[in-house]
């Protein structure tokens, strides 16, 4: 089983959420964060801080290179309505090459849908469908 050990990317900032009336979000870290993780660790809330799942340490199959703080995006399972899929956060900069070809290829193989950031900016993969469902969609078929 992997541990966060020394990583907080999910309270620096990248992510979005709110804990004891102060929000979090790219830019502005969880006001709790502290030099060696969270300052209110015992107390901390259980939305958001108790239920973020990283995907990195669920997931076997995401290799340890991809641990967040060591390669600055975070990954994160979501559900829609036909199941789940992965979205990947950029840490602060643009992602890297080899983590890109990583994560298209497990699209591939494994026919998870995904919602990535690149450069800022979103883009997703997977069926019409959770495309519909992502972006608010109406998709249509032909002519």
């Amino acid at each position: 089983m992997r541990d966060c050990n020394g990583c907080t990317a999910c309270c620096e900032g990248w992510l979005v959420g709110q804990v004891e009336n102060k929000y979090f979000q790219p830019g502005r870290p969880c006001h709790f964060k502290c030099e060696n993780g969270c300052s209110i660790y015992e107390q901390r809330p259980e939305n958001p801080c108790k239920i973020y799942q990283c995907e990195w340490l669920n997931n076997p199959d995401i290799p340890e290179w991809l641990k967040p703080n060591l390669s600055k995006v975070i990954i994160t399972k979501k559900q829609w309505k036909n199941g789940e899929y992965i979205e990947i956060s950029e840490m602060g900069c643009k992602i890297d090459s080899t983590i890109l070809n990583w994560i298209f290829g497990y699209h591939y193989s494994t026919d998870i849908p995904i919602r990535i950031q690149v450069n800022g900016g979103w883009t997703s993969y997977g069926p019409q469908e959770f495309l519909k469902e992502v972006y608010g969609l109406k998709i249509n078929k032909g002519i």
